[in-house]
């Protein structure tokens, strides 16, 4: 007795669920079917089953749909059956994008159209592989509704604005079809737009693959007649960034009727376009482009690039961008090379690590990577060392002979006046020693500390390991560490090789582990050996003001803070300068 009642409660669960799979057809008749529908959707008894059905049903009852509508809806529901699709989440998606695409423009001929790539669709089902169906059912509802390839009420939404597209059906896969429109993406405030472009839509993939259309810079306020024309290109609209390999950006102001060849991408800010404001962005293939207009006396010659407002110069480590300034006189009074520049037209050019040689008649002052600012309306350009490898380097002043080691140098051009050590506005100078010293300067003391304990002299070792290497003055640091110690690497004798590069002995690359003997490390070891003349000439300055005046028009140097001048350190012979200037 206990089992029949135990047999009993299970009949009651299992009977509803066995009456639902004896459907297999739905009725011709439009009562019947109706009536059907609603047990078949409603058996679960979830409120929103019921709610989704009774909306449908006031649509359907409507007359809204033909009576060949009705047959197609059959058709197409009976075949769902055949692929024991449940009532959700196939038959409720279906049943919403109905009357969507029912009350759509053209809704009878698109109604025929959609319903024969739904058919399609059913056909050719494999597996019960169901998604590719349920995901053009979710297509379908967006795209008829919002004219959206993909729609997102929080992440990012695909709409196409254009009045004529035809669907296809390619390999079994549904496709739209698009002569032309125009592509865009909304997510929050922001949005992004690819003007006058065709292509193909696979909503089950959720990929777009189009051909031709432009990209302008108008949301941030510059002309139409900037923009990037696309080739052929693919985007993927579950996603807020795309990217385009081949384009020609437009650009007259610098580059007049050249379409600059490069590559694209473009990409939606969630919310603060401020902080992602670098977009959309191009990149030259090219990098020896001139760039025109960016300011009175400026040239430029490299890579170009395009950053949301923001240009950048680029280059690479082989091929490096490359600045020139001019002066009043049309004179070369400047050039900077280097990786990068940021450019702002008419403002300002800005770089790091930028090899500098700033020019005065047949001289010149030079820094193999120094940071740069110049100012273009006022025509001053600031030099500034780095702390990174070649930054530490000394400035080399081939009119004095003299290696300048300072941090900062201003080069007012239109005074012909170069700042050493200039105090910068809003900034408390402390007293950090300028020093100029000769190329012929040897300090038997310097030379004795950078050996410290070991057992050879580094800068005798340097010069011995280029002898061997056939007077190559690049060499391997690792070598060289080797060379100091057999255990060592570059790890253990890198600041060393810092210490070095600060004095102006080498140059040292830490990405490629190399080092450049500069003519000091050959002065030094052989004065160290008497095998040359040297002198020990270095002045030293230290002030709160700036170090130093150098003025190019008469070519002299007024260095301040100097409290003495050592012209023997053995003899004790030296003076002292008047007001501590000379």
């Amino acid at each position: 007795m206990k089992r029949l009642i135990i047999l009993g409660f299970a009949l009651l669960f299992i009977l509803p669920g066995l009456t639902a799979q004896r459907l297999t057809e739905f009725s011709e008749e439009p009562n019947a079917f109706i009536k059907e529908l609603r047990e078949f959707m409603t058996s679960s008894k979830r409120k929103t089953m019921e709610e989704l059905f009774d909306n449908f049903e006031k649509v359907f009852k409507s007359g809204r749909f033909s009576p060949e509508e009705f047959k197609m809806i059959r058709a197409t529901s009976n075949m769902m059956l055949s692929q024991r699709m449940t009532a959700s989440p196939y038959f409720s998606k279906y049943l919403l994008a109905l009357a969507i695409v029912k009350d759509g423009e053209l809704g009878e001929t698109r109604f025929k159209e959609w319903h024969r790539i739904l058919d399609h669709l059913l056909a050719n089902i494999e597996n019960r592989k169901l998604k590719p169906f349920e995901r053009f059912l979710e297509f379908s509802q967006a795209f008829f509704e919002r004219n959206a390839f993909r729609y997102s009420r929080t992440g990012t939404t695909w709409i196409a604005d254009g009045p004529r597209y035809d669907f296809e059906i390619e390999d079994n896969k549904p496709v739209v079809k698009y002569d032309k429109l125009n592509l865009i993406a909304t997510r929050g405030k922001d949005s992004i737009m690819i003007q006058e472009t065709s292509g193909r839509y696979y909503p089950v993939e959720e990929i777009w693959r189009g051909q031709g259309g432009k990209v302008t810079w108008e949301r941030y306020g510059l002309n139409k007649d900037v923009y990037a024309e696309l080739g052929e290109y693919e985007l993927q609209t579950n996603k807020s960034l795309y990217e385009v390999k081949s384009v020609k950006m437009h650009y007259p102001l610098y580059f007049g009727d050249l379409a600059v060849p490069g590559s694209f991408r473009d990409k939606l800010s969630a919310a603060n376009r401020a902080s992602e404001g670098s977009y959309p962005r191009f990149e030259s293939h090219e990098e020896i482009l001139e760039i025109k207009n960016i300011g009175q006396g400026v040239k430029y010659t490299g890579g170009f690039r395009l950053h949301g407002m923001t240009v950048y110069g680029f280059g690479s480590k082989e091929n490096k961008a490359r600045i020139l300034i001019y002066n009043d006189d049309n004179e070369l009074a400047y050039r900077g090379r280097a990786e990068l520049f940021t450019i702002r037209r008419e403002e300002r050019i800005v770089g790091e690590r930028v090899e500098s040689t700033v020019y005065f008649g047949q001289d010149s002052l030079y820094h193999p990577s120094v940071n740069i600012r110049f100012e273009i309306p006022t025509k001053q350009l600031q030099l500034s060392r780095g702390q990174r490898g070649s930054d530490r380097n000394p400035f080399y002043n081939s009119l004095h002979q003299v290696n300048i080691d300072a941090n900062n140098i201003d080069y007012h051009l239109a005074t012909d006046s170069i700042y050493i050590g200039k105090t910068n506005l809003g900034f408390q100078k402390t007293l950090t020693p300028v020093s100029f010293e000769s190329l012929k300067y040897f300090e038997l003391g310097d030379y004795q500390r950078i050996q410290n304990i070991a057992t050879t002299n580094p800068i005798a070792l340097m010069k011995i390991a280029s002898r061997e290497n056939g007077g190559k003055r690049t060499l391997d640091a690792n070598e060289l560490a080797k060379r100091l110690n057999p255990r060592f690497t570059v790890e253990n004798v890198s600041s060393l090789l810092y210490d070095l590069v600060s004095k102006g002995f080498i140059n040292y690359d830490a990405d490629k582990q190399e080092v450049e003997l500069k003519d000091k490390i050959f002065h030094y070891a052989d004065a160290a050996l008497k095998k040359v003349d040297y002198d020990v000439l270095r002045i030293t300055s230290e002030t709160t003001g700036t170090n130093a005046v150098f003025d190019l028009k008469d070519q002299t140097i007024w260095i301040n803070g100097v409290k003495h001048i050592e012209l023997s350190a053995l003899q004790k012979v030296g003076f002292l300068p008047k007001n501590n200037q000379i």
